[in-house]
């Protein structure tokens, strides 16, 4: 199973069993870039896909998709409840695109979980249900920090986070599927001259990172911190990879419709 990214699927491949962590600082575009993968695996090749996410609505999640399939301006776009759509301000062959989205989405192999706080007791009860019955492909998780854990068990947050990481890892093991959890990461890059997050900026999930992870990816943009970087070109870091190389992957990042997109400057 492929990114839907050509020049990073030359790096890492998403293998059955395997436990990928996607991390970087906020507004790098982690969910934006999950999601561009999803649609490329679930709507493209119609893999089935559960997205668990504990930050976003259900419909906030199908809305960014519409967006980014669509290919109409975020600014423009708002969905109600119930794909009831907002015309004002669009054209005919937007709304056209717009309801192409909304088609693929309702037939796409995608189950969305939402109903926030999920403990990974939850996670891994509901995704071995639906791989029962539904013969899921893929988890994608986000995000690891919001994953709660049994309040009855004495440990300190790290070692919750510890133990999420591994039971994520026996989840994707015993599922035969590859699990991404996206992450935050700490503060600490921010205060360095050179901003591009590294291992070390892991704040409370260090040693579970190291442990049960198969890959690791860093997303960093310079024109985040840089002002004067007009170019929006995203660093795809591929810092752990158990079963290939490492190396740096750039994407264009187009936040006008949430979504990166090939670009062939690589190093």
């Amino acid at each position: 199973m492929n990114t839907g990214f050509k020049n990073l699927d030359e790096i890492i491949e998403l293998n059955k069993g395997d436990l990928m962590v996607i991390a970087s600082r906020p507004a790098m575009g982690k969910t934006a870039f999950v999601l561009n993968m999803l649609s490329h695996i679930a709507l493209e090749n119609k893999k089935k896909v559960i997205f668990i996410s504990l930050e976003n609505s259900e419909e906030n999640i199908k809305r960014r998709l519409i967006i980014s399939n669509s290919t109409i301006e975020v600014k423009k776009f708002n969905l109600y409840k119930k794909n009831e759509i907002q015309t004002l301000n669009f054209s005919e062959n937007d709304l056209d695109k717009i309801k192409y989205g909304i088609k693929l989405l309702k037939k796409s192999p995608i189950y969305i979980m939402s109903d926030t706080p999920y403990t990974i007791k939850d996670i891994c009860e509901k995704s071995r249900k639906l791989k029962e019955v539904k013969d899921i492909e893929l988890i994608i998780i986000d995000y690891l920090q919001l994953i709660h854990f049994d309040k009855n068990m004495l440990l300190s947050r790290n070692e919750e986070v510890t133990e999420i990481l591994k039971n994520l890892k026996i989840l994707a093991k015993n599922l035969d599927v590859p699990v991404i959890v996206t992450s935050q990461l700490s503060r600490k890059c921010e205060k360095r001259d050179n901003k591009r997050p590294t291992m070390s900026d892991f704040s409370d999930s260090k040693y579970g990172i190291y442990t049960y992870s198969d890959e690791v990816l860093f997303i960093y943009r310079d024109s985040y911190y840089n002002k004067e970087n007009k170019n929006d070109i995203a660093e795809i870091i591929v810092e752990k990879n158990k079963k290939g190389n490492t190396g740096i992957v750039k994407l264009k990042w187009i936040p006008e419709y949430l979504k990166f997109s090939n670009t062939i400057e690589n190093i």
